[in-house]
């Protein structure tokens, strides 16, 4: 259960994730002592701020999710909608140049996962008289990768990561085409959706270029 603290930090934040910030996530993550937990929680990060796909997708994610092709890591996230008492899948897959750092940890830690045989990107963990037993073929919930980004920090949560990545492509065309781009890159269903962060991050750079040129 979600404390008070964190439910008021929601509330009350008004900032995404910025580059200082999200390395002193990854030097926290860096510190875990457990090679396996350091690993996955490395990855995990990479992957929640390179795609802002949303926790249950990326809770969902197996080990043949990941390809390396020509100089790229290709991710296939699936999501499940329940439509009129069915259930649909959709998949959708985001390319990163494998130039980008934050693929490098992804990497390292597919392959640790390569050397354990495991079904899923993020498999379940269970505490054992001290020990940490790795079911390989059971994957975490969305609730555990919200914990996982919680052990982290109390200023963070997944969804934190999706507003972060839809201000990278506002402040980067902060237009109506930077509104669309949202859509496709987050795959919202609802434009509006992606309108709202055009709403909200735009004036931000607009008031940015306001400050400098009152600075001239």
């Amino acid at each position: 259960m979600t404390n008070v603290r964190g439910s008021k930090l929601r509330t009350q934040r008004k900032t995404v994730i910025g580059d200082e910030e999200f390395q002193q996530l990854l030097n926290r993550a860096e510190q875990i002592k457990d090679e396996f937990l350091r690993l996955r929680s490395l990855a995990a990060l990479c992957v929640l701020r390179l795609s802002g796909k949303r926790r249950s997708e990326i809770a969902m994610l197996e080990r043949e999710s990941f390809k390396v092709e020509k100089h790229m890591l290709h991710i296939t996230f699936t999501l499940l909608k329940k439509r009129k008492g069915t259930v649909l899948t959709k998949q959708s897959t985001k390319s990163i140049p494998l130039i980008d750092p934050l693929t490098h940890h992804i990497i390292d830690y597919l392959e640790h996962l390569d050397s354990l045989k495991a079904k899923y990107f993020l498999p379940r963990v269970t505490p054992v008289f001290g020990n940490n037993i790795i079911q390989t073929n059971a994957h975490i919930s969305g609730r555990q990768v919200f914990n996982l980004v919680r052990d982290l920090t109390d200023d963070a949560w997944p969804h934190l990561f999706r507003e972060s990545v839809a201000a990278d492509v506002i402040k980067n065309d902060p237009t109506i085409i930077g509104a669309f781009k949202v859509q496709r890159r987050l795959d919202l269903e609802d434009y509006r959706t992606a309108f709202n962060y055009l709403r909200r991050f735009a004036s931000d750079v607009i008031q940015r270029e306001i400050e400098k040129l009152q600075q001239v």
